[in-house]
């Protein structure tokens, strides 16, 4: 395989960003005078046709391995394809590009075999004050469709262990780690294990973060689950693209439609997701010990 090319980077007076071409792969998004709000992994393989592991991968035309199991490559297609720059700019205020990815850039005869739908895919991508990410679906078939879609947001955390989500209470979930269907989230979400949840929530949700005295605040537009996830010690020291202490930096904070709230589209119908992030300043952890 051969080397991924380096990602293009952005910058204005708000933020600088950084997106790679193949999976419209979103890698860095760093608000002045903040630290970065994306992790991206060191050892991840920066290689053609390979999943970069952290950022914000897009997961489409399906999420995990499918609704109804048994779809490879896992989370979809789009991910490592090379998608196509349609415009870019910059202003004072944010730097933007918008992608684009159809039904004929799928050359994998398995690929297309699995997902045989003529579509058009656009993305836009906002690096300012926050991050806006839009993902447009437009059914261009004659016959209609569902996909599943997530936005699997990498979000860089002082220690996984110390965070708390908010904004999930009382909201129904799948635990995929205890495989039941019928959770529901009382309180906060304190991450205390391998954690791999979709939220049944289009709510608007907040990482606080004492270590790094931050507060995350996620956005979504169209967008009727939340996916959280961290693998934990013992899965990630399995993960050759995490190893054994890259677990402790980061949260997954997704927004999606998959499963049972996938999107549904007719002839010429189109559906945008978004997801916007945003950072806020709290005051540090003064220093309490890991759980």
């Amino acid at each position: 395989m051969s080397r991924l090319p380096d990602p293009r980077p952005f910058s204005c007076a708000a933020a600088t960003g950084a997106v790679y071409d193949q999976g419209a792969h979103v890698t860095d998004w760093i608000p002045r005078g903040q630290a970065p709000v994306l992790w991206l992994s060191p050892s991840t393989a920066l290689e053609t046709g390979t999943p970069v592991r952290g950022g914000v991968p897009i997961c489409f035309p399906w999420f995990a391995d499918g609704a109804a199991g048994g779809r490879a490559p896992k989370h979809g297609f789009a991910r490592t394809l090379p998608w196509h720059v349609e415009s870019r700019e910059s202003s004072d205020h944010e730097a933007v590009v918008v992608y684009r990815l159809t039904d004929e850039d799928v050359t994998d005869p398995a690929h297309r075999e699995q997902f045989p739908y003529r579509f058009e895919a656009y993305y836009v991508v906002r690096f300012g004050t926050e991050l806006s990410l839009e993902l447009s679906i437009t059914n261009t078939d004659d016959r209609a469709f569902d996909v599943e879609e997530a936005l699997h947001a990498y979000l860089v955390v002082g220690d996984v262990r110390k965070i708390r989500v908010d904004g999930l209470d009382g909201a129904g979930y799948r635990d995929k780690v205890l495989d039941r269907d019928d959770c529901v989230q009382e309180g906060a979400l304190h991450l205390e294990g391998e954690t791999d949840r979709v939220y049944r929530s289009d709510a608007e949700v907040s990482v606080v973060d004492p270590v790094l005295g931050r507060v995350l605040r996620i956005r979504k537009e169209n967008s009727r689950n939340t996916v959280v996830w961290n693998p934990w010690a013992e899965q990630a020291a399995a993960m050759s693209d995490i190893g054994a202490d890259g677990w402790t930096d980061f949260v997954c904070v997704e927004g999606a439609n998959v499963q049972a709230e996938a999107v549904h589209l007719e002839p010429d119908e189109t559906h945008t997701m978004a997801y916007r992030v945003a950072v806020e300043a709290t005051e540090q952890d003064p220093g309490r010990s890991p759980a």
